[in-house]
């Protein structure tokens, strides 16, 4: 793992902060609410890609 990989200040979340409640559609034009989502799993993993079409 490089320097790059490890979180920072500088470029998104510091590890052990709670992620910004997020309102949005996925792919499919299906809501998603992390509020809603988070009563019904323990925790959720985010990934945003970004594709290279």
């Amino acid at each position: 793992m490089t320097e790059e990989h490890i979180s920072n200040e500088k470029k998104g979340l510091s590890l052990g902060v709670n992620a910004p409640i997020i309102e949005t559609r996925d792919i499919y034009n299906s809501d998603i609410n992390l509020t809603n989502l988070l009563q019904k799993y323990n925790g959720i993993l985010i990934d945003f890609f970004r594709g290279a079409w």
